[in-house]
């Protein structure tokens, strides 16, 4: 039976290669993901043990103990008696810290290093020069890349302070050496440099290196003497530290992948893989029932000749198994190709700190096999049936599918249910959706996920009903059209079964990416109007020392509607309950100045604003608690750079004003006349670019505010800030996740578009006859054509349509749950991607019906007809 198993499908190989593609594309997907997820580990251990550099065991902190069960400084752990022990080659301090590096006109952030005598202990390597000496003078060694980029050498000097605070004054050092990162530790700072002793301490403002926080070391213990010095080590630690070797530290790092988001990267990316072989599963479905259609002869002939109703169902399953295992095998391969080229694309780059590297296991080949050869199998289980179902005589005849009337019935039954309880726990979570303290309720979230779940399933359960039903109505219009649309829409109603399961698979992909594109745009339209109420300016940039030209600068840039620069200071008043309002006095030449760069009117009525008045916000920016000010006056005191309060405050007359966030770190800003800075009552300590935006059409706001950055960025500790630079973030971030998660679900779309070319096949090959008939009656080539690809495009475009409709549904939930605690939620829908949708719909629909089409029309009328 098997070799007559093998002959049939190499006589219809030309119908398995569709849902062979869409195993394929499946299995590919779920290989990819588990190489990703091989690299993803790959890299963390690699950057946990890179810590290490050449050491083999680590001084770290016991869990067990308290924080306060040992002294957390250099001194502390006892570096000096380790280092004499026989037996350990080197010890090396683990204190790094994150500092600024400067030459006076570039200025950027970097990670810095304590160095070791035994530089093969540090985590970097050296490449050219030598590491600092930990008791040098002020040493340094940079990055390659950086001093590349500086145009800097060896025995140059540098500039750098720490980033821990903004009085910290810049230290100068000599490089002694360049850096490289070859286990990519450090990768999210593009290297690391390597500091002396001396300049350590000047980083952490203590008086000696013994003195600088530390909780971690690292050593280098003889291997061949390793059980007795490690003893010896262990005894000469204080109470609260612990010994640990590198294999140990490196399985903890594996143990926590999970909460590292390695454990949830593979399931969310394996999610995917296995919708995508769902969706194949419903056009290897499809492919299998005509199959044994076709097929009612032979399988009459196999049963007169003896083959039992046992043998005919294995055949079908075992051709299903060959299927899914050649083209599981096929799909692990190209998995793999994509992630070779993918890893030698990004070899000298990397993902968020993660180096992309082709990491093979046992799990990469055999999990997609497993998986696609069963979800091939049960696929055709549903077919294999119908071939044990139809008796020798019955076969014999021209019948179509049985009706199998009580498997309608059921999913009739069942999906209607799982319709009205998935709309139930939609509407329910409407109200229950926030949580007293105004959270988002996890039981409405869970409700709502249910809901949307439940409908959809319920909706791909019943689509045999209303999917033909709505092609009908469609097809009906469309048949005015002439005669090849009126032979389309003949055809789509002669297996309402066969579109039911090609329209469902679209339906998801269609569907999902509609929920996704819904709530990705409803959620900037909520964010960005939140944002607007929050701030009163589109931009504010704040620095120590800005000068009058780099506003004139700013204010020349396309995009720039208008700009205020003024002077600032920081200040500070009481409010009614007591308490110190950290406050940012912004001097403003008249009110005419200030109105042009707020989004909101405070000339109604014009404040006075004078040298004795002051304008104040309703609101605290932090809490949100309203400002009062008794008999309208305040009082400001300014602060110096620790904090402390003027012992001279001055008193102001209030007027009060709805702006809202016009600094980004203070509760509360105060406009002042500049008159109060040029008499000397505030002593400038800072300046201040509020900007109003113009942007032009052909410009975006992330656009201009990145030009802004750009001419702010040779200034150091200049931040730049606003609803603009909140809405950039917010939007390239939901813009990220969005693009994933389409082009993952692209994948489902793909299988499907495969699924309505192989139902075109699959009729044009039930067809032949009736189409050489047509063509024997005057029918066109043309015209034959037009009408396969207008079946194509009613099964597209109907199952794209209903998809938006029901994903915009879903994402307004979703985004209604999710947000419409800290926003009034703005509902909208994404036409350009449901454009996109439907554009792709069309094309990808008249594509499909092209082979099809080939086949249909090359076959010439007498041969076709003659045809048993």
């Amino acid at each position: 039976m098997l070799s007559i198993t093998m002959k049939m499908m190499k006589k219809n190989l030309r119908m398995l290669i569709p849902a062979g593609i869409a195993i394929l594309i499946g299995t590919a997907f779920i290989a990819a993901t588990l190489l990703f997820t091989n690299a993803f580990d790959a890299s963390l251990r690699e950057q946990t043990t890179g810590q290490f550099g050449g050491s083999n065991y680590a001084v770290t902190a016991d869990a067990q103990s308290g924080d306060d069960a040992h002294d957390s400084t250099v001194g502390g752990l006892k570096l000096n008696t380790i280092a004499g022990i026989g037996g350990v080659e080197g010890v090396r301090a683990d204190v790094t810290r994150s500092v600024i590096l400067n030459t006076g006109s570039q200025h950027g952030s970097g990670v810095a290093l304590s160095t070791s005598a035994d530089p093969k202990l540090l985590p970097v390597s050296i490449v050219e020069g030598n590491a600092p000496e930990p008791d040098g003078a002020r040493q340094i060694a940079i990055p390659r890349k950086l001093a590349e980029q500086w145009n800097l050498k060896v025995g140059d000097t540098i500039s750098s302070h720490a980033q821990h605070g903004d009085d910290a004054q810049d230290v100068q050092a000599t490089i002694t050496g360049l850096t490289t990162d070859p286990n990519n530790v450090y990768g999210y700072y593009n290297g690391a440099s390597v500091a002396s002793n001396d300049l350590m301490v000047a980083y952490s403002d203590v008086a000696s290196f013994d003195a600088i926080p530390a909780t971690a070391a690292y050593l280098h213990i003889e291997p061949a003497h390793e059980s007795t010095v490690v003893a010896q080590v262990k005894a000469a630690l204080s109470p609260g530290l612990t010994l640990q070797d590198r294999a140990h530290m490196e399985e903890q790092a594996i143990k926590s992948l999970s909460s590292n988001g390695g454990d949830v990267t593979k399931q969310f990316l394996l999610a995917f893989g296995v919708l995508a072989l769902v969706v194949a599963a419903l056009v290897i479905a499809n492919t299998f029932q005509v199959l044994v259609a076709q097929r009612r002869r032979t399988l009459a002939l196999l049963r007169t000749i003896g083959a039992t109703k046992r043998q005919l169902y294995v055949s079908v399953l075992e051709e299903a198994g060959m299927l899914g295992l050649v083209s599981s095998i096929l799909g692990v391969g190209v998995g793999t190709g994509l992630m070779a080229l993918a890893s030698i694309a990004t070899r000298d780059q990397s993902l968020g700190g993660m180096r992309l590297t082709l990491n093979m296991s046992w799990q990469v080949i055999a999990l997609p096999v497993l998986f696609g050869v069963a979800m091939t199998v049960l696929a055709s289980v549903s077919a294999a049936r119908t071939a044990t179902s139809v008796t020798p005589l019955e076969a014999m005849r021209p019948l179509e599918i049985s009706n199998q009337h009580r498997a309608r019935v059921g999913r009739a039954v069942f999906g209607c249910l799982f319709l009205a309880l998935g709309v139930a726990l939609a509407l329910i979570a409407i109200p229950m959706n926030h949580s007293k303290d105004g959270d988002i309720s996890a039981s409405a979230l869970l409700a709502g996920v249910g809901g949307c779940m439940l409908t959809f399933i319920g909706l791909a359960m019943t689509a045999l009903f209303w999917l033909p039903w709505l092609m009908k109505g469609v097809g009906a219009f469309v048949s005015m059209f002439g005669p090849a649309a009126k032979l389309a829409n003949a055809n789509i109603q002669k297996n309402p079964r066969r579109i039911a399961a090609t329209g469902t698979a679209l339906l998801i992909g269609v569907t999902l990416i509609s929920t996704l594109a819904t709530g990705a745009a409803a959620a900037k339209a909520t964010m960005n109007q939140a944002l607007d109420t929050r701030y009163s300016v589109d931009v504010v940039a704040y620095g120590p020392n800005i000068p009058q030209h780099a506003a004139n600068k700013v204010r020349s840039e396309r995009g720039v509607g208008s700009l205020l620069y003024a002077k600032t200071a920081s200040a500070e008043f009481t409010d009614e309950q007591g308490h110190a309002v950290p406050t940012t006095v912004i001097g403003v030449p008249d009110i005419a100045a200030l109105q042009s760069v707020l989004n909101i009117s405070i000339d109604n009525p014009a404040p006075a604003f004078g040298a004795g008045d002051a304008i104040m916000p309703l609101v605290n920016n932090a809490t949100g608690a309203s400002f009062t000010f008794a008999n309208n006056t305040v009082r400001l005191s300014q602060t110096d750079a620790e904090g402390n309060p003027s012992q001279h405050p001055v008193d102001l007359h209030v007027e009060q004003r709805d702006y809202k966030r016009s600094a980004q770190n203070n509760e509360a800003v105060a406009f002042v006349n500049t008159a109060l800075f040029d008499d000397g009552t505030f002593k400038a300590d800072g300046n201040a670019m509020l900007i109003k935006l113009n942007v032009p059409s052909d410009m975006s706001l992330s656009d201009v505010f990145e030009t802004i950055e750009q001419d702010l960025e040779v200034y150091p500790n200049v931040s730049v800030g606003g609803p603009v630079a909140e809405r950039n973030q917010w939007e390239s971030m939901v813009n990220m996740m969005l693009m994933l998660l389409v082009a993952l679900l692209a994948v489902a779309v793909v299988i499907a578009v495969i699924g309505v070319a192989n139902t075109l096949s699959l009729s044009v090959i039930e067809r032949t006859r009736e189409s050489a008939t047509l063509r024997a009656i005057g029918m066109t080539r043309g015209q034959l054509r037009a009408s396969l690809a207008i079946e194509a495009l009613l099964i597209s475009l109907v199952t794209s349509v209903v998809g938006m409709v029901v994903g915009t549904l879903f994402g307004w939930l979703g985004i209604y749950i999710v947000m419409s605690s800290i926003a009034d939620v703005v509902y909208v829908i994404d036409w350009g991607t449901y454009a996109i949708i439907l554009a792709i719909a069309i094309v990808c629909s008249l594509i499909a019906s092209v082979f099809p089409a080939r086949r249909a029309v090359k076959t010439p009328p007498v041969e076709a007809l003659a045809e048993a």
